[in-house]
Protein backbone atom coordinates (compact mmCIF):
# COMPACT_ATOMS: atom_id res chain seq x y z
CA UNK A 1 0.00 0.00 0.00
CA UNK A 2 1.79 3.46 -0.76
CA UNK A 3 2.11 5.80 1.97
CA UNK A 4 0.63 9.14 1.23
CA UNK A 5 2.73 11.05 4.14
CA UNK A 6 6.30 10.97 2.15
CA UNK A 7 7.83 13.52 0.74
CA UNK A 8 9.92 13.96 -2.71
CA UNK A 9 13.11 12.66 -0.89
CA UNK A 10 10.95 9.60 1.38
CA UNK A 11 11.04 11.22 4.25
CA UNK A 12 8.05 11.68 5.94
CA UNK A 13 5.63 14.83 6.28
CA UNK A 14 3.86 13.87 9.74
CA UNK A 15 4.27 12.13 12.59
CA UNK A 16 1.93 9.05 11.80
CA UNK A 17 1.31 6.83 8.45
CA UNK A 18 -3.09 8.21 8.62
CA UNK A 19 -3.70 8.38 5.27
CA UNK A 20 -3.73 12.12 3.64
CA UNK A 21 -3.89 13.91 6.99
CA UNK A 22 -4.38 17.06 6.15
CA UNK A 23 -7.44 16.14 3.40
CA UNK A 24 -9.05 14.07 6.28
CA UNK A 25 -8.93 17.08 8.21
CA UNK A 26 -9.44 19.98 6.10
CA UNK A 27 -11.84 18.31 3.32
CA UNK A 28 -14.73 16.97 5.83
CA UNK A 29 -16.91 16.81 2.77
CA UNK A 30 -19.68 19.11 4.81
CA UNK A 31 -17.55 21.99 3.89
CA UNK A 32 -18.44 23.98 0.90
CA UNK A 33 -20.69 21.16 -1.02
CA UNK A 34 -22.86 22.82 -2.76
CA UNK A 35 -26.58 21.69 -3.46
CA UNK A 36 -26.59 22.30 -7.39
CA UNK A 37 -28.78 25.40 -8.19
CA UNK A 38 -29.95 25.73 -4.83
CA UNK A 39 -27.43 27.81 -3.56
CA UNK A 40 -26.51 25.84 -0.32
CA UNK A 41 -23.37 25.42 1.45
CA UNK A 42 -22.67 23.81 4.39
CA UNK A 43 -20.08 23.96 7.10
CA UNK A 44 -18.77 21.38 9.99
CA UNK A 45 -19.83 22.02 13.39
CA UNK A 46 -17.62 21.80 16.49
CA UNK A 47 -16.59 18.14 17.75
CA UNK A 48 -18.68 17.98 19.86
CA UNK A 49 -21.43 18.70 17.63
CA UNK A 50 -20.20 17.67 14.63
CA UNK A 51 -23.50 14.56 14.41
CA UNK A 52 -25.62 16.92 14.89
CA UNK A 53 -24.92 19.21 11.74
CA UNK A 54 -27.61 20.55 9.64
CA UNK A 55 -27.90 22.85 6.78
CA UNK A 56 -30.09 26.44 7.16
CA UNK A 57 -30.93 27.07 3.72
CA UNK A 58 -31.50 30.68 3.12
CA UNK A 59 -33.93 31.36 0.31
CA UNK A 60 -32.23 33.23 -3.05
CA UNK A 61 -29.44 33.47 -1.14
CA UNK A 62 -25.59 31.93 -2.64
CA UNK A 63 -24.05 31.77 0.78
CA UNK A 64 -26.57 31.57 3.76
CA UNK A 65 -25.85 31.54 7.20
CA UNK A 66 -25.53 28.52 8.48
CA UNK A 67 -26.21 27.14 11.67
CA UNK A 68 -26.28 24.38 14.38
CA UNK A 69 -29.62 22.99 15.85
CA UNK A 70 -28.24 22.98 19.20
CA UNK A 71 -26.74 26.61 19.03
CA UNK A 72 -28.76 29.50 19.76
CA UNK A 73 -27.09 31.83 17.49
CA UNK A 74 -26.16 32.12 13.40
CA UNK A 75 -22.22 32.69 13.95
CA UNK A 76 -20.36 34.37 11.16
CA UNK A 77 -18.40 31.97 8.75
CA UNK A 78 -14.96 32.83 10.36
CA UNK A 79 -16.05 31.18 13.48
CA UNK A 80 -17.49 28.12 11.94
CA UNK A 81 -13.79 27.86 9.73
CA UNK A 82 -12.03 28.21 13.49
CA UNK A 83 -14.51 25.82 15.07
CA UNK A 84 -14.34 23.02 11.74
CA UNK A 85 -14.62 19.96 12.61
CA UNK A 86 -12.00 17.63 13.70
CA UNK A 87 -12.70 14.26 12.98
CA UNK A 88 -11.87 12.03 15.81
CA UNK A 89 -8.55 9.80 15.68
CA UNK A 90 -10.64 7.05 16.68
CA UNK A 91 -13.31 6.93 13.21
CA UNK A 92 -10.18 8.16 10.64
CA UNK A 93 -8.18 4.93 12.74
CA UNK A 94 -11.11 2.26 11.92
CA UNK A 95 -12.25 4.19 8.69
CA UNK A 96 -8.21 3.70 7.21
CA UNK A 97 -8.06 0.29 8.73
CA UNK A 98 -11.12 -1.11 7.26
CA UNK A 99 -10.05 0.57 4.00
CA UNK A 100 -6.84 -1.05 4.06
CA UNK A 101 -8.53 -4.48 4.57
CA UNK A 102 -10.81 -3.90 1.40
CA UNK A 103 -8.47 -2.52 -0.99
CA UNK A 104 -6.32 -5.89 -0.86
CA UNK A 105 -9.71 -7.67 -2.39
CA UNK A 106 -10.87 -7.06 -6.06
CA UNK A 107 -12.88 -5.11 -6.76
CA UNK A 108 -11.85 -2.74 -3.95
CA UNK A 109 -8.40 -2.61 -5.23
CA UNK A 110 -8.51 0.99 -6.41
CA UNK A 111 -9.13 2.13 -2.79
CA UNK A 112 -5.76 1.37 -2.00
CA UNK A 113 -4.31 4.87 -2.96
CA UNK A 114 -7.62 6.75 -2.30
CA UNK A 115 -8.36 9.85 -0.15
CA UNK A 116 -10.97 9.68 2.49
CA UNK A 117 -13.48 12.49 3.68
CA UNK A 118 -16.03 13.29 6.25
CA UNK A 119 -19.31 14.46 6.41
CA UNK A 120 -21.28 13.64 10.26
CA UNK A 121 -24.30 12.60 10.02
CA UNK A 122 -27.42 13.68 12.21
CA UNK A 123 -28.52 14.93 14.29
CA UNK A 124 -29.44 12.41 17.15
CA UNK A 125 -27.64 9.15 14.57
CA UNK A 126 -23.83 10.21 15.87
CA UNK A 127 -22.16 8.70 12.49
CA UNK A 128 -19.94 9.72 10.01
CA UNK A 129 -19.95 9.35 5.73
CA UNK A 130 -17.03 8.43 4.79
CA UNK A 131 -16.82 9.27 0.73
CA UNK A 132 -13.80 7.58 -0.88
CA UNK A 133 -12.48 9.16 -4.06
CA UNK A 134 -9.34 8.78 -6.31
CA UNK A 135 -8.40 11.50 -8.52
CA UNK A 136 -11.34 13.24 -6.99
CA UNK A 137 -13.73 11.11 -8.80
CA UNK A 138 -15.89 8.48 -6.19
CA UNK A 139 -14.88 5.38 -5.84
CA UNK A 140 -17.20 4.28 -3.04
CA UNK A 141 -18.27 5.13 0.35
CA UNK A 142 -18.51 3.79 4.47
CA UNK A 143 -21.30 4.78 7.04
CA UNK A 144 -19.86 4.40 10.43
CA UNK A 145 -22.33 4.21 13.26
CA UNK A 146 -21.19 4.87 17.00
CA UNK A 147 -21.57 1.90 19.56
CA UNK A 148 -23.12 1.73 22.73
CA UNK A 149 -19.54 1.14 24.26
CA UNK A 150 -18.11 3.69 22.78
CA UNK A 151 -16.64 2.15 19.66
CA UNK A 152 -17.96 2.18 16.00
CA UNK A 153 -19.81 0.27 14.06
CA UNK A 154 -19.50 -0.54 10.11
CA UNK A 155 -22.88 0.00 9.45
CA UNK A 156 -22.38 -0.41 5.58
CA UNK A 157 -20.10 0.09 2.58
CA UNK A 158 -20.00 0.86 -1.07
CA UNK A 159 -17.88 0.35 -3.85
CA UNK A 160 -19.62 2.32 -7.46
CA UNK A 161 -19.43 6.19 -8.71
CA UNK A 162 -22.85 6.67 -6.75
CA UNK A 163 -22.80 7.86 -3.40
CA UNK A 164 -26.08 8.15 -0.62
CA UNK A 165 -26.70 11.76 -0.21
CA UNK A 166 -25.64 12.64 -3.79
CA UNK A 167 -27.35 16.00 -4.07
CA UNK A 168 -28.18 16.64 -7.57
CA UNK A 169 -30.82 13.87 -7.82
CA UNK A 170 -32.52 15.71 -4.44
CA UNK A 171 -32.75 19.04 -6.15
CA UNK A 172 -34.76 17.81 -9.19
CA UNK A 173 -37.07 15.73 -6.53
CA UNK A 174 -37.52 19.25 -5.07
CA UNK A 175 -38.00 21.10 -8.28
CA UNK A 176 -40.45 18.17 -9.76
CA UNK A 177 -42.54 18.68 -6.61
CA UNK A 178 -42.29 22.60 -6.57
CA UNK A 179 -40.55 23.14 -3.49
CA UNK A 180 -38.35 25.35 -4.69
CA UNK A 181 -38.81 28.90 -4.56
CA UNK A 182 -38.03 29.88 -8.37
CA UNK A 183 -36.89 26.45 -8.93
CA UNK A 184 -33.45 27.40 -7.26
CA UNK A 185 -33.98 27.83 -3.55
CA UNK A 186 -35.85 26.48 -0.46
CA UNK A 187 -38.18 29.13 1.57
CA UNK A 188 -35.88 30.96 4.16
CA UNK A 189 -35.64 28.53 7.15
CA UNK A 190 -36.04 25.30 5.68
CA UNK A 191 -33.40 22.92 7.29
CA UNK A 192 -32.08 19.66 5.15
CA UNK A 193 -30.93 16.89 7.75
CA UNK A 194 -28.74 13.38 6.90
CA UNK A 195 -29.94 11.16 8.65
CA UNK A 196 -28.92 7.56 9.06
CA UNK A 197 -30.20 4.32 10.80
CA UNK A 198 -30.89 1.41 8.48
CA UNK A 199 -30.60 3.39 5.40
CA UNK A 200 -29.61 6.55 3.93
CA UNK A 201 -32.34 9.45 4.26
CA UNK A 202 -32.71 12.90 3.96
CA UNK A 203 -35.38 14.90 5.61
CA UNK A 204 -36.31 18.19 4.72
CA UNK A 205 -38.18 20.79 6.66
CA UNK A 206 -40.07 23.78 5.35
CA UNK A 207 -40.73 26.13 8.09
CA UNK A 208 -44.39 25.47 9.74
CA UNK A 209 -44.49 22.03 7.81
CA UNK A 210 -43.63 18.41 9.37
CA UNK A 211 -40.39 16.82 8.02
CA UNK A 212 -40.70 15.31 4.36
CA UNK A 213 -38.36 12.39 3.85
CA UNK A 214 -36.78 11.04 0.70
CA UNK A 215 -34.20 8.24 0.25
CA UNK A 216 -30.94 9.26 0.34
CA UNK A 217 -30.00 6.74 -2.30
CA UNK A 218 -32.84 7.42 -5.16
CA UNK A 219 -34.69 10.42 -3.68
CA UNK A 220 -37.94 8.42 -3.84
CA UNK A 221 -40.55 10.06 -1.25
CA UNK A 222 -40.76 8.10 1.94
CA UNK A 223 -43.75 7.89 4.51
CA UNK A 224 -44.17 10.65 6.65
CA UNK A 225 -43.32 9.14 10.02
CA UNK A 226 -40.24 6.68 9.40
CA UNK A 227 -40.11 4.04 11.97
CA UNK A 228 -36.63 3.27 12.16
CA UNK A 229 -35.21 6.44 10.59
CA UNK A 230 -35.58 9.05 13.42
CA UNK A 231 -34.24 12.02 14.66
CA UNK A 232 -34.06 10.33 18.49
CA UNK A 233 -33.84 6.63 18.95
CA UNK A 234 -34.88 6.24 22.11
CA UNK A 235 -38.10 4.89 21.07
CA UNK A 236 -36.99 2.70 18.63
CA UNK A 237 -36.44 -0.63 19.46
CA UNK A 238 -33.56 -2.45 17.52
CA UNK A 239 -31.19 -4.80 17.51
CA UNK A 240 -27.53 -4.15 18.84
CA UNK A 241 -25.44 -2.24 16.05
CA UNK A 242 -22.71 -4.46 16.54
CA UNK A 243 -24.13 -7.60 16.22
CA UNK A 244 -22.49 -9.47 13.40
CA UNK A 245 -20.69 -6.55 12.18
CA UNK A 246 -17.21 -5.07 11.82
CA UNK A 247 -16.48 -3.34 14.84
CA UNK A 248 -13.66 -1.06 16.37
CA UNK A 249 -11.09 -2.85 19.13
CA UNK A 250 -8.91 -1.30 20.63
CA UNK A 251 -6.43 -3.97 19.62
CA UNK A 252 -5.74 -6.01 16.43
CA UNK A 253 -8.33 -5.81 13.41
CA UNK A 254 -10.40 -7.22 11.10
CA UNK A 255 -10.09 -9.16 8.38
CA UNK A 256 -12.10 -9.62 4.95
CA UNK A 257 -12.43 -12.19 2.55
CA UNK A 258 -12.66 -11.57 -1.43
CA UNK A 259 -16.55 -10.85 -1.63
CA UNK A 260 -18.38 -13.45 -3.44
CA UNK A 261 -20.99 -11.80 -6.03
CA UNK A 262 -23.29 -13.67 -8.47
CA UNK A 263 -23.18 -12.74 -12.27
CA UNK A 264 -26.67 -13.07 -12.88
CA UNK A 265 -27.85 -9.24 -13.73
CA UNK A 266 -30.02 -6.88 -10.95
CA UNK A 267 -33.64 -8.03 -10.24
CA UNK A 268 -36.05 -5.18 -9.74
CA UNK A 269 -38.61 -7.69 -7.34
CA UNK A 270 -41.00 -4.61 -8.65
CA UNK A 271 -40.33 -5.69 -12.08
CA UNK A 272 -42.44 -9.11 -11.26
CA UNK A 273 -43.89 -9.60 -7.91
CA UNK A 274 -44.35 -13.31 -8.23
CA UNK A 275 -41.90 -13.98 -5.96
CA UNK A 276 -44.04 -12.60 -3.24
CA UNK A 277 -46.67 -15.77 -3.80
CA UNK A 278 -43.65 -17.64 -3.03
CA UNK A 279 -43.36 -19.11 0.79
CA UNK A 280 -40.08 -16.78 2.35
CA UNK A 281 -36.94 -19.03 3.04
CA UNK A 282 -35.45 -20.07 6.27
CA UNK A 283 -32.64 -18.42 7.56
CA UNK A 284 -31.93 -18.15 11.38
CA UNK A 285 -28.24 -16.84 11.08
CA UNK A 286 -26.11 -14.88 8.82
CA UNK A 287 -24.50 -18.44 8.10
CA UNK A 288 -27.60 -19.63 6.91
CA UNK A 289 -28.43 -16.45 4.80
CA UNK A 290 -25.10 -16.99 3.34
CA UNK A 291 -25.70 -20.89 2.51
CA UNK A 292 -28.55 -19.67 0.78
CA UNK A 293 -26.45 -17.38 -1.36
CA UNK A 294 -24.23 -19.97 -2.26
CA UNK A 295 -27.25 -22.31 -3.41
CA UNK A 296 -29.23 -19.62 -5.42
CA UNK A 297 -26.66 -17.02 -6.20
CA UNK A 298 -29.54 -14.00 -5.75
CA UNK A 299 -31.94 -13.48 -3.02
CA UNK A 300 -35.13 -11.15 -2.29
CA UNK A 301 -34.88 -8.82 0.95
CA UNK A 302 -38.17 -7.92 1.90
CA UNK A 303 -39.44 -6.36 5.55
CA UNK A 304 -43.22 -6.32 6.00
CA UNK A 305 -42.89 -3.01 8.78
CA UNK A 306 -40.27 -1.40 7.69
CA UNK A 307 -39.52 -1.75 3.71
CA UNK A 308 -39.52 2.07 3.93
CA UNK A 309 -36.66 2.48 6.05
CA UNK A 310 -34.77 -0.12 4.27
CA UNK A 311 -35.22 1.06 0.75
CA UNK A 312 -36.73 -2.55 0.16
CA UNK A 313 -37.71 -5.43 -1.31
CA UNK A 314 -34.29 -5.34 -2.89
CA UNK A 315 -32.41 -7.95 -4.21
CA UNK A 316 -29.35 -9.51 -2.68
CA UNK A 317 -26.55 -11.20 -5.37
CA UNK A 318 -23.46 -12.20 -3.09
CA UNK A 319 -21.35 -11.83 0.16
CA UNK A 320 -18.25 -10.70 1.95
CA UNK A 321 -17.20 -12.41 5.20
CA UNK A 322 -15.21 -10.70 7.94
CA UNK A 323 -13.33 -12.10 10.86
CA UNK A 324 -11.61 -10.60 13.94
CA UNK A 325 -8.22 -10.91 14.50
CA UNK A 326 -8.77 -11.09 18.25
CA UNK A 327 -11.63 -13.52 18.42
CA UNK A 328 -11.32 -16.28 15.88
CA UNK A 329 -15.22 -17.03 17.07
CA UNK A 330 -15.91 -13.25 16.29
CA UNK A 331 -17.08 -13.07 12.24
CA UNK A 332 -19.14 -10.74 10.14
CA UNK A 333 -21.63 -11.02 6.84
CA UNK A 334 -21.90 -8.19 4.85
CA UNK A 335 -24.21 -9.44 1.64
CA UNK A 336 -24.47 -7.06 -1.53
CA UNK A 337 -26.98 -5.42 -2.83
CA UNK A 338 -27.03 -3.86 -6.59
CA UNK A 339 -28.67 0.00 -5.51
CA UNK A 340 -30.86 0.49 -8.24
CA UNK A 341 -30.06 2.39 -11.95
CA UNK A 342 -25.95 2.86 -11.00
CA UNK A 343 -23.20 1.05 -10.75
CA UNK A 344 -22.87 1.01 -7.17
CA UNK A 345 -22.85 -2.42 -5.00
CA UNK A 346 -23.78 -1.89 -1.54
CA UNK A 347 -22.74 -4.48 1.31
CA UNK A 348 -25.23 -4.23 4.29
CA UNK A 349 -24.50 -6.57 7.52
CA UNK A 350 -26.52 -10.04 7.11
CA UNK A 351 -27.72 -9.78 10.62
CA UNK A 352 -29.48 -6.14 10.25
CA UNK A 353 -31.70 -7.99 7.47
CA UNK A 354 -32.15 -11.04 9.26
CA UNK A 355 -33.64 -8.95 12.09
CA UNK A 356 -36.02 -7.00 10.38
CA UNK A 357 -37.26 -9.06 7.14
CA UNK A 358 -37.38 -12.32 5.49
CA UNK A 359 -35.76 -13.40 2.24
CA UNK A 360 -37.16 -15.19 -0.98
CA UNK A 361 -36.04 -16.71 -3.83
CA UNK A 362 -35.40 -14.51 -6.90
CA UNK A 363 -37.88 -15.67 -10.19
CA UNK A 364 -34.75 -16.30 -11.69
CA UNK A 365 -32.81 -18.74 -9.86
Amino acid sequence: MKIHNMDSNDKPKYSNNHRMLPVRILSVTIIATTLLGLGIHSSPASAAKAEEAILTLAAGSTAPSITSHALDQPQSRSVQSSEAARVPDSVMNFAEDTVDQLSVHAPFTTWDEAELAYTPLGPGTHGWLVTITENGLPQGYMIISANEDGGYVLSEYGIGPTLPFSQAPLHERLAAEGLLKGGTTLPAGSIVRKLYDVSPVWQVELPGKKPVYYSALNSELLPDQLPLTRTSASSVSLPPLAKGAVVSTAAGTWRSTTPSTSSVGEQDPYDNLLWLTSAPLEAGNSTDLLHLLEERSTLIFRSAAHNAAFGSPFQLNGWQSWSSENDKKSTAIYVSVPMRNSDTLRYLPASRLLEEGVFYASLNN
